[in-house]
Formats: C-alpha cells, structure tokens, sequence
C-alpha cells in the first residue's frame, strides 16, 4: 500500500511538472504565418527547438521563435513562410528537449 502511494504521488508530480503548450492566436497576415502560444508552467528554464507547423501532411520549419517569460509564464510567437491552404494544423516542437505538440487554435 506504502509502494501504491508514493508511486501515485511521483505520478502526479511528473504530470504537474510537464509543459503543455496552448495555443493562444492564429494569423496569416504580412506573408507570414503567425502563431502565439503560452505555457504556465515554464520552469527555471525555458527552450524551444525543432518547431515545425504540421498541415495537409507537409512539415514547415519556423523561420523566427521569440519567447517572453513573465509572472510565471510563458508566450512564444513562431513565424512560418506563408500558406494559403490548412487542414488540421498542428505545431510539433520540443520544449527543455522533449517532444511535445498542440493544435493550433483556428
């Protein structure tokens, strides 16, 4: 029984301690296209490589990420070459090295 709840204590620490990014806005304007996310548990630290837009099954690589940490947040904007055409957007990056992903809010 001791084992069964430390095991869930670790399980919901791990949960906790993870980043999900959620996306925020969405544009295609200025021959780009313009993505805002946050994240409210950033951390000490907070890095993003390998952010590609996923659409129509084609992968597209970020040409500009800035990120601003504030009171305990995060917003990053991503720039994308412009598109005309999306189906089922999503956003694949990895955040402090690992892989995570989110939709991109329409």
């Amino acid at each position: 029984m001791k084992n069964l709840i430390i095991s869930i204590m670790c399980l919901l620490t791990c949960v906790a301690a993870c980043a999900k990014p959620r996306c925020r806005s969405f544009n295609n304007y200025d021959d780009k296209v313009t993505i805002i996310f946050s994240d409210d548990k950033p951390g000490k630290r907070y890095t993003i490589s390998d952010v590609k837009l996923v659409t129509s099954g084609r992968e597209y690589k970020a040409t500009s990420v800035k990120a601003l940490i504030k009171d305990g947040m995060v917003e990053v904007t991503v720039t994308f070459p412009h598109l005309t055409q999306f189906s089922n957007p999503k956003v694949r990056l990895r955040v402090n090295g690992k892989k995570t992903r989110f939709n991109v809010c329409h």
